[in-house]
């Protein structure tokens, strides 16, 4: 085996004991006494430092084996798990985390090490150390059942293949039917079974946000419990990934501004300790992810009055806007209601960011609040990106793909229904003002025909709570369609995947958010 494949079982394998001593010493703060729970740190830093040995990483080996020296300390009654000792424990192995992901990373250990050893002490020259997996390595664990099937359907593919060249051989069409048929039931098998395993807990990253909202809640002097519920729902290895960031950004959130301090909740009439939910739902092929805090809810007002000093909408705007449509504004680039700027949230870079980041992955966040009661922030995001549902549609002859999960409906309208105010045009949907995007203007693609009064085609999408009127000249057919990721020279601000269609020819998907954007 070469040295890289070495290093990377390695850091895979260490990357897990790190997040078990995580949510272990987590644990452990509430059950400071627990015997398994000690002995699972202890294992696990003793695993990390063995490790680290074979490989010669000598510093990550002698940080582990301080760790372990503190675990076995307390598991012989010399120490006791205090609250300064556990916050010392997370930044060594915040650190640690580090050092697994960067074999060049050079670190004085020292300032470290004497935080164990004092840990109710301030030591000078300890850098902060944030709670961080950037690059970590994308790897599952599969279970040898799902390999095994996958390799079975594999062994029976082929075998249904040299069935199938022996028909064309024997031109037996009676018999070709049956292997065509066979053959399909197969891919079938295999796309599920394949797709099953980039599947994994969203509990996967339920650690993380538990040590967010503890550092935090902690250093704002903050009483916060955390509820995560544990449905152990699946989804795709890259959309979890991907929404890692998005999601402790608005536990940051909930934590900075929306829970108030004890003495604000106590006056409020409201317990002294504040309350955030994760809960995990699904809905047909999407997966739901709720994030509900009980503070001091979103002032609306003040949302529009920003709104309007950055220029994002006019005063004339605000006055008429709902409280709901208000509330989307959040999303904004650069809108922020922080009356102060922290070094954990209140820059002005924020939602805008999440929400970019949630539609990258087709993803959608809708965001609801009440004043003085709390805020609930819904993300909606794909069990998987492989493959999904699609509708073709037709746009001056050529033809494109659009999610099924961005689409309420399609529709045939007349010219004559279509109304235009200052310059936009809209029709009526279900009692609603829907703004048409004529989808071959905005693609410039050159139109193919000019009659008049004909038939419009209207897909009517969702994006960011608001609805759309996509105006196409006809649509095919819904189908399954494989996602193709274009390389940075062939994508372009409005395209990033495409399909290959039954026919051989080459589909672009639109995104939806990044045309209306």
């Amino acid at each position: 085996m070469s040295d890289s494949n070495y290093r990377e079982m390695y850091v895979s394998e260490a990357t897990e004991h790190v997040e078990l001593m995580n949510q272990t010493l987590l644990q452990l703060e509430d059950n400071p006494t627990n015997r398994s729970y000690l002995d699972q740190v202890f294992r696990s830093a003793h695993t990390i430092k063995g490790m680290a040995s074979t490989m010669s990483y000598n510093d990550t080996s002698e940080l582990c084996k301080n760790i372990e020296n503190i675990f076995d300390e307390i598991r012989k009654g010399e120490k006791h798990l205090t609250h300064d000792l556990s916050s010392a424990l997370f930044v060594c192995i915040d650190l640690l985390q580090q050092m697994i992901m960067d074999e060049k990373l050079k670190v004085d250990l020292t300032p470290y090490l004497e935080k164990l050893q004092s840990p109710e002490e301030e030591i000078k020259n300890l850098p902060f150390q944030e709670n961080s997996k950037k690059n970590s390595p994308s790897t599952i664990r599969v279970k040898m059942s799902d390999l095994d099937s996958i390799v079975d359907l594999v062994g029976e593919l082929l075998t249904s293949k040299m069935q199938l060249q022996l028909t064309i051989k024997n031109k037996n069409h009676n018999e070709l039917k049956q292997v065509s048929t066979q053959i399909e039931r197969l891919i079938t098998d295999l796309q599920y079974q394949a797709m099953k395993i980039r599947l994994v807990p969203i509990n996967q990253i339920y650690d993380r946000c538990n040590r967010t909202v503890r550092d935090i809640s902690q250093k704002l002097q903050k009483n916060i419990d955390l509820n995560m519920d544990s449905s152990g729902i699946e989804i795709d290895r890259s959309i979890l990934d991907s929404i890692v960031d998005p999601l402790l950004h608005i536990l940051r959130n909930c934590v900075d501004h929306g829970i108030e301090s004890s003495e604000d909740r106590i006056r409020f009439g409201k317990s002294e300790t504040g309350n955030i939910s994760i809960t995990v739902s699904r809905k047909g092929e999407n997966v739901l992810i709720t994030i509900e805090d009980d503070g001091k809810g979103i002032d609306v007002n003040r949302v529009k009055e920003k709104a309007v000093d950055n220029g994002i909408i006019t005063q004339e705007e605000a006055d008429k806007i709902s409280e709901q449509d208000a509330m989307q504004l959040i999303g904004a680039p650069g809108l922020s209601t922080a009356k102060e700027v922290t070094d954990i949230s209140g820059r002005g870079v924020g939602m805008d960011v999440v929400i970019s980041q949630i539609e990258e992955v087709n993803g959608t966040v809708k965001i609801t609040s009440e004043k003085d009661i709390g805020t609930k922030i819904v993300l909606s995001l794909p069990l998987n990106l492989s493959i999904i549902r699609g509708l073709l549609v037709i746009i001056s002859g050529e033809r494109f793909a659009i999610p099924l999960s961005n689409i309420i409906s399609t529709l045939k309208i007349k010219d004559k229904e279509v109304d235009v105010v200052h310059g936009t045009e809209f029709i009526n949907f279900e009692d609603s003002i829907i703004p048409l995007i004529r989808l071959n203007d905005l693609l410039e693609i050159q139109k193919t025909s000019n009659s008049e009064n004909k038939e419009l085609t209207v897909i009517v999408i969702e994006n960011n709570n608001k609805k759309y009127g996509f105006l196409v000249d006809g649509f095919e057919r819904n189908q399954e369609i494989v996602i193709k990721k274009l390389d940075g020279n062939e994508s372009s601000d409005l395209f990033s995947n495409a399909t290959i269609l039954p026919d051989g020819d080459v589909a672009l998907v639109i995104d939806p958010s990044a045309l209306i954007n």
